[in-house]
Formats: structure tokens, sequence, C-alpha cells
């Protein structure tokens, strides 16, 4: 493979995967983390950490799995 064929490439993050399995939305999953947790994070936040292109903090990762019902080893790279 070429390098630029390696970069169009497009890993998907753990996040993406389970949003898939579930059959849910980057906005299926801001609306559920506020319904179950009373607490916010932004859409654009959520895209990012969706695309890979911002890390998790420990308190987004533990509220994230959570809503999703996963383990934080399931959902952080």
């Amino acid at each position: 493979m070429t390098s630029k064929t390696l970069k169009q490439e497009k890993k998907q993050t753990k996040l993406s995967l389970i949003l898939s399995e579930q059959g849910l939305s980057q906005i299926d999953l801001f609306y559920l983390i506020q319904s179950q947790t009373g607490k916010t994070i932004g859409l654009d936040r959520i895209s990012k950490m969706a695309n890979g292109k911002i890390n998790y903090t420990i308190e987004t990762a533990k509220i994230i799995a959570k809503t999703l019902d996963v383990t934080l080893d399931r959902l952080v790279d």
C-alpha cells in the first residue's frame, strides 16, 4: 500500500463501532447522556471522540461507558 492509500483508510474508533453495534447515532448518544446522567457532553466533542480527533477525559469516558453499558476497556483505545 502507498502512504496515500493508508491515509485514505479510516480506522474506526471503539466508540464509533459501539454506536454502530447498538444502532445509535452520535445525536442519540448526546440525548442518552443527558437523560441518563443529567450531564451534557457537546455534540462537537462527541463527534471528535467518535472520529478519533480528541481523547477522552476520565470523567467523560466513564459517563459514555455507563450510558452505553460497556466497560471502560471496551470503549477506550
